[in-house]
């Protein structure tokens, strides 16, 4: 696995280990989702909150299922990084990621103009644990034309970046705010 890559899977490993344990189980997966709908301002037994959980359980299934275990598995950094890599080559990108992002982004899509705005988008890494000035910044990163908005279509090429970008100046790095070093 190219090195950058699997620097942006063991950030994202610690975006989802809020509690620090250095495991990640299916009930991180779920107060992510918990703190998503919280975000988006929505209600738990909502539309949107139940496609979310959907997207993010098919997900967690996937991840404990290519490490051969259930969906009670507790993956540490390393299972995580492997797993996810395994899930997103073999599965593909846009199964594995997108069919959340699409998910996430219409829920966090307040006004339903199809692009977010950086408060929508701050909520949004906000519920990962990234604090607002990286958000703030990985926005003006994202926001590639400078017309303070996100559309749909630049989140996409954003994570894709971040997914499966091997040179280090792309923006969609900068996707959950700086990489640590």
């Amino acid at each position: 696995m190219d090195v950058l890559i699997a620097a942006k899977l063991h950030n994202r490993f610690a975006l989802f280990d809020r509690d620090g344990d250095g495991r990640v189980t299916k009930a991180d997966y779920d107060e992510l989702v918990q703190r998503l709908t919280e975000a988006a301002g929505q209600d738990s037994g909502s539309p949107a909150a139940r496609k979310l959980q959907a997207e993010y359980d098919e997900n967690w299934a996937r991840m404990s299922a290519q490490l051969g275990r259930g969906t009670d598995a507790e993956l540490d950094e390393e299972e995580f990084v492997t797993a996810w890599d395994a899930v997103c080559r073999e599965t593909g990108f846009e199964r594995t990621i997108m069919a959340i992002v699409d998910e996430v982004f219409t829920a966090m899509d307040s006004d339903g103009d199809q692009h977010l705005r950086p408060d929508e988008f701050t909520r949004w890494l906000g519920a990962y644990g990234v604090t607002g000035d990286a958000a703030v910044t990985a926005f003006t990163r994202l926001d590639r034309d400078g017309t303070g908005r996100i559309s749909r279509d630049d989140l996409a090429r954003a994570f894709s970046e971040y997914f499966t970008g091997t040179d280090p100046e792309l923006p969609g790095n900068w996707l959950y705010g700086p990489l640590p070093h």
